[in-house]
């Protein structure tokens, strides 16, 4: 029995090296290099909503929402209160008064492909970045900001 094999199984060395970026051979293997066949997804915007509406804004966001399997555009209408973020992260807060007198917010992802359009109603003229005082605004007239006059 001094004589029965051992199963084969590789040198702790040479797995070592395997998994530090060398074949078996110990050439450097370039693990950069994306898989053959596969394509790199890149998330670029349709077009570029965050430059087309500024804070201050009263605009109707359609958004696209899947109930039961049907899918039906809900539109919200409100005054732009905040724009945060960069790149593909970029999120927008609009607000509007509900009944009876309650603030509604919604904060929608500004490349999110469920918005299928963001339609501007009336620029506002504004000096701030964060209109967030407009949350103390209990009433419709008492948030109500100045239109700037188009010609």
């Amino acid at each position: 029995m001094a004589d029965s094999k051992k199963p084969t199984t590789k040198n702790s060395k040479d797995s070592m090296s395997a998994s530090k970026g060398k074949n078996q051979a110990g050439e450097q293997i370039n693990q950069s290099k994306p898989v053959v066949g596969r394509e790199e997804e890149k998330l670029e915007p349709k077009k570029d909503l965050a430059k087309t509406f500024r804070v201050g804004d009263t605009v109707k966001v359609n958004y696209k929402i899947i109930e039961g399997g049907k899918e039906r555009i809900q539109p919200f209408e409100g005054i732009v209160i905040s724009k945060k973020g960069k790149g593909v992260s970029k999120t927008f807060t609009v607000r509007r008064i509900g009944a009876k007198n309650i603030g509604v917010e919604r904060i929608f992802p500004t490349y999110s492909p469920k918005i299928s359009s963001i339609d501007i109603l009336k620029l506002g003229v504004v000096r701030r970045a964060k209109l967030y005082y407009l949350r103390q605004q209990r009433s419709k007239k008492d948030a109500k900001i100045k239109e700037k006059v188009q010609t």
